[in-house]
């Protein structure tokens, strides 16, 4: 027998002694009888305070408890798992009265079920309700068996039984079959069928090396299995072009490797997709795979322009001085910040920032800061301020900005702007249109005048027309109006067109936001009006508006259109219509080139060498921007500057015929602007950062060596680790030294597709910069071999549920005696004391 271990209580066993002691004193009887009566009654105390001691005893028990899993992921065909639970049931009726069971299902989580008919109900229900694909979208053998095991009773022989097809897909079966090992757990397996349906999967794509120079083959392995034999076509795709395919005849009984030998011309991070196409095939999720082999050789730049073949000649210029040039049009900006840096540098020429999206610029942003990208602009109608890039992530990159003085002889500017506020435009709609308002309030100079009309079912007249000296009395009127009511932009365009005829500017000008269908009016008859008396009207489409009216108007207004489904873009919209309309920062004529600064990219040239400009955009230097080049007037014509890890760059002339012509007949062209491109691209300095990566349960784990030029491993080296997820969020996570030279990191990947990382040495400024993209679950990857644990696991036979089971030391309770004791020994006391 032994006892639990409690506080001691002996001071309360004195005083019930003493109590008892007391009593006896006082009772007239025969002295024997007393002093039995007496001890009985301390006998009867101290089985009491036992029993709370909560007394037990040892012997041995084959009592069982028996626990049952049962597979219900994807690659388990569901009529196999209702067979499981028919054998179960059959099973159970083997167990004696002092026997227990549990029924779990488990596919990426475990459910606990009372009964073998509950959990085959559950099954069958999903033929009308539909599979819960979540809880089936992996096999977490691993993970099941350490938590089930928890319920286990104490005292019983404890037995484990699991039916499933044996792919486990959370990688740690052989420390969980340990675990139950060690615990006495015996475990068998009972194997069911996978899915039968016909099915194959791309398992891997591995480059033969995954940094490879211009015009290296790169062996492509590619690793394909299924579960029958299948024929089918395997393609090698690199940007959404197909470049190599083949047929394939697929074993079914093993892991067949194929191969794509492929040229890589494509300088950058160059990825890799291997797709394969078969019929009839059950999970198509399972039919890609991905790479990344990183091209280093000549820079390659990606040039944006609204008309492509304008840049022709300043590319084929670059193109001759080993720089890859890529020209793309109006939709040509990459949708993703892995696509930015596959580029060393991005030039926006010619491209306005209402061809982006906000995200795309914050990307922008990103990518020189975070990712040692070069950003450079050259100057147009659609650059800088006059491009909307007023006050966005883009001009915060930017070493010249679009704020500047308007001189006193470019004429004077009257603008109405006439904005929805109909309920429509409630919420984000409407607090950007406020927003966009107050900015072009802002870019006007000292000569200008603006008012605002707002309209719904009525006019509104929000801001009377004042001077743009007066912006804060007019930002406070704009920041009054909400937007309720219907739309009739009509009335609204009349009480502009009023406040614009009593203006004495030179230039008047109206700009018309709507977001819907305005009442039905003569529209055109009024604008053409507006147009014989001076007035000229751009128009903006916002969501649902009505378009082809808005284009109307603006045609007939002389003035331009913009369209966009997206608010956030409405701002810029405004920024850049506002400076068209004030023809104020363009200055076009003959202008000299002077050299300002001195810099490794102007090396070997002289100023004497420099052609003319025929215009530039008027823009101002930052602080802590460096000028190189400077018209005659004392503008910047070209600047440089650091942003975070990269380079921000600006030429406020253009390199195309319309003001860079004196440039692109210059012999020295190319020479001058690849020396130019080289000095602002992002370098290859990761060198001696070695990285080993791979991802275990949704953590993407590094194991990191750092070498110094003599090849030696580095230690307290201050590392600096970010993430980049595809909505452009920035994680820090931290390095950890783990041995000399040897660090460690660990990022959890959870529910992203892709993410960049970029790891940096702060110390002597080294950059790595990783990918990840999320393969499909390994749940479908099909396979016919079970894993090695899984083999050497006893067979389950259920018909032996019961059969040689190994006695377990159990604890029985003794308490019961205890009180049945004490209340003994109160009895005899009593009679005692009575008789």
């Amino acid at each position: 027998m032994e006892l639990i271990s409690l506080q001691p209580l002996w001071w309360l066993l004195a005083i019930v002694v003493l109590f008892l002691g007391w009593q006896f004193s006082l009772v007239d009887n025969e002295l024997w009888k007393r002093a039995t009566s007496f001890v009985l009654r301390v006998v009867a105390v101290i089985l009491l305070i036992l029993a709370l001691c909560r007394p037990f005893s040892f012997s041995t028990s084959d009592d069982l408890h028996v626990i049952f899993l049962v597979d219900v992921s994807q690659s388990i065909e569901l009529s196999e798992a209702l067979q499981a639970t028919e054998e179960i049931e059959a099973a159970l009726e083997q167990l004696r009265r002092n026997d227990s069971y549990s029924i779990y299902a488990f596919g990426s989580e475990s459910r606990a079920f009372d009964s073998p008919q509950a959990l085959g109900d559950w099954v069958r229900s999903w033929d009308e309700a539909g599979a819960d694909d979540r809880f089936r979208n992996a096999t977490e053998i691993s993970n099941t068996l350490l938590k089930t095991r928890m319920q286990f009773p104490a005292g019983k022989v404890k037995r484990m039984v699991v039916f499933s097809d044996g792919q486990d897909t959370d990688g740690f079966l052989p420390k969980s079959i340990r675990q139950l090992t060690q615990e006495d757990v015996e475990l068998s397996f009972r194997r069911i069928k996978s899915l039968t349906k016909a099915e194959a999967a791309v398992v891997g794509l591995e480059p033969s090396t995954p940094k490879a120079f211009i015009g290296e083959v790169v062996r492509m392995a590619v690793d394909v299995s299924s579960n029958q034999p299948i024929d089918g076509n395997l393609r090698l795709v690199h940007r959404g072009v197909v470049v190599q395919e083949q047929t394939v005849k697929l074993s079914g009984d093993r892991v067949d490797q194929f191969f794509f030998d492929v040229e890589m011309n494509t300088p950058g991070n160059s990825k890799w997709t291997a797709e394969l196409a078969v019929k009839d095939d059950y999970f198509p999720i399972n039919n890609q795979r991905t790479g990344t082999v990183t091209v280093r050789g000549k820079p390659r730049i990606l040039i944006l322009h609204e008309d492509e073949k304008e840049m022709r000649a300043f590319a084929r210029a670059l193109e001759k001085q080993d720089v890859m040039v890529e020209v793309r049009g109006q939709f040509g900006m990459p949708d993703s910040l892995k696509g930015l840096i596959a580029f060393d540098a991005i030039v926006l020429s010619d491209f306005p920032a209402t061809a982006m999206t906000p995200r795309q610029m914050e990307m922008l942003k990103r990518y020189v800061k975070d990712f040692g990208g070069g950003l450079a602009m050259f100057g147009s109608e659609n650059s800088f301020g006059l491009g909307g890039y007023h006050r966005t992530p883009v001009e915060e990159v930017m070493p010249l900005i679009s704020r500047f003085e308007k001189e006193k002889e470019k004429p004077s500017l009257a603008m109405v702007l006439v904005i929805d506020k109909s309920g429509s435009m409630s919420g984000l709609p409407m607090a950007l249109a406020r927003q966009a308002s107050k900015a072009a309030v802002e870019l006007l100079g000292p000569t200008d005048s603006i008012g605002v009309v707002g309209f719904d079912d009525q006019p509104l007249l929000v801001s009377e027309m004042r001077s743009a000296t007066q912006s804060d009395a007019t930002c406070s009127d704009i920041d009054t109006v909400d937007a309720g009511g219907g739309t009739n932009m009509y009335p609204a365009m009349v009480v502009a067109k009023e406040m614009l005829e009593n203006a004495p500017a030179k230039i008047r000008h109206m700009i018309c936001l709507s977001d819907g269908h305005t009442q039905q009016a003569d529209h055109l008859t009024l604008t053409q009006a507006m147009t014989d008396s001076g007035i000229t009207v751009s128009t903006v489409a916002l969501g649902d508006a009505d378009r082809q009216l808005l284009a109307s108007i603006s045609e007939v207004g002389r003035g331009r259109y913009y369209e966009t489904q997206d608010p956030a873009n409405v701002p810029q919209i405004f920024t850049k219509e506002t400076m068209q309309a004030s023809k104020s920062a363009i200055k076009e004529d003959l202008f000299g080139t002077v050299q300002t600064g001195d810099h490794v990219a102007l090396a070997g040239f002289n100023q004497s060498d420099l052609p003319f400009t025929l215009g530039y955009v008027m823009t101002q230097a930052k602080p802590t921007a460096q000028v190189l080049l400077v018209a005659e007037t004392g503008d910047p014509l070209l600047a440089v500057s650091r942003f975070g890890l990269g380079t921000g760059f600006a030429f406020t002339s253009d390199v195309t015929e319309k003001w860079g012509g004196e440039w692109l007949a210059w012999g020295d062209c190319g020479k001058f602007w690849g020396q130019i491109f080289r000095s602002m691209v992002r370098k290859s300095d990761g060198e001696g950062i070695q990285i080993e990566q791979h991802v275990v349960r949704d953590q993407w784990q590094l194991d990191i060596k750092r070498f110094d030029l003599a090849g030696n491993l580095q230690s307290k080296v201050d590392w600096e680790l970010a993430a980049v997820d595809r909505e452009g969020r920035l994680t820090q996570y931290e390095v950890a030294e783990v041995g000399l030279g040897r660090y460690q990191a660990t990022i959890p990947v959870d529910s992203a597709t892709n993410l960049t990382v970029r790891l940096r040495d702060k110390d002597s400024n080294k950059l790595k910069v990783l990918h990840y993209d999320r393969p499909y679950p390994v749940e479908y990857l099909l396979s016919n071999q079970l894993p090695e644990e899984i083999e050497k696991l006893p067979s389950a036979d259920l018909d032996q549920l019961t059969a040689d089971l190994k006695r377990q030391p159990s604890r029985q309770s003794i308490v019961h005696w205890f009180y049945i004791a004490a209340l003994a020994c109160l009895l005899v006391s009593t009679l005692l004391r009575r008789v």
